[in-house]
């Protein structure tokens, strides 16, 4: 995402300024990288919520690997920094069983916004006649102590308002896997929601467009969580 608050950065004194006047600095960073997206390889949607003035949103692509890679990759979290848009510091912070787990993520947004932060309850199915793979993601609102306990130091962030949403994986061949991934996110705070509605086909596009070259490589391969 590119910060033109770095090119202006010597004639700007934030301390100086209006909180109206930063939040309509922020629209100006955050519009700069909005754009709807259709490629050979993608396609993006966005839709308003009802009782939400953010929007969610909707990309498709298709992964020359199996379902399996594919699963791999997810089953990495570590690797979410390779391919995630805007994704700081994954952690596993509890592995329940193969199919559930507990997983904490920083949004690294733009200076001089605040990054965000969410610890995300992760539950993964499959339909048993056609293959298809879910992997549900939700924020955790009621944290008991044990995983606060597990959590980094938070110093510095705003935890996120709002995530839900899922990707699917449907096995198309041996040799290709097709990903639908939808999701909805507040990010609270002040920023403007005609803003990040703006900006908010990045997340698909580009989390898509890294998850087809990373999971390609090598690691993934052999995979078999089913």
């Amino acid at each position: 995402m590119i910060n033109i608050f770095a090119r202006y950065r010597q004639f700007f004194s934030f301390a100086r300024l209006k909180p109206q006047l930063i939040s309509k600095l922020m629209a100006l960073v955050i519009a700069t990288s909005a754009s709807a997206y259709a490629t050979a390889t993608s396609k993006v949607w966005t839709r308003s919520v009802e009782g939400s003035n953010i929007k969610a949103f909707k990309g498709e692509t298709e992964l020359d690997v199996e379902l399996n890679q594919a699963l791999a990759l997810m089953d990495n979290t570590e690797s979410y920094t390779e391919w995630m848009h805007q994704c700081k510091s994954p952690t596993l912070i509890r592995k329940v069983s193969p199919i559930e787990r507990y997983t904490y993520m920083i949004n690294d947004l733009p200076w001089p916004a605040k990054n965000r932060d969410v610890l995300a309850h992760v539950k993964i199915s499959q339909n048993e006649q056609d293959r298809v793979v879910t992997v549900v993601m939700r924020d955790v609102k009621e944290v008991s102590e044990a995983l606060i306990k597990r959590l980094p130091n938070r110093k510095g962030l705003q935890a996120l308002d709002k995530m839900e949403g899922h990707y699917r994986f449907i096995p198309i061949s041996d040799t290709q896997t097709k990903v639908i991934y939808e999701m909805h996110i507040e990010l609270g705070g002040s920023l403007p929601a005609t803003a990040v509605n703006a900006a908010i086909v990045d997340t698909p596009y580009y989390t898509l467009k890294n998850m087809r070259s990373e999971v390609t490589k090598p690691q993934y391969q052999h995979f078999k969580p089913f």
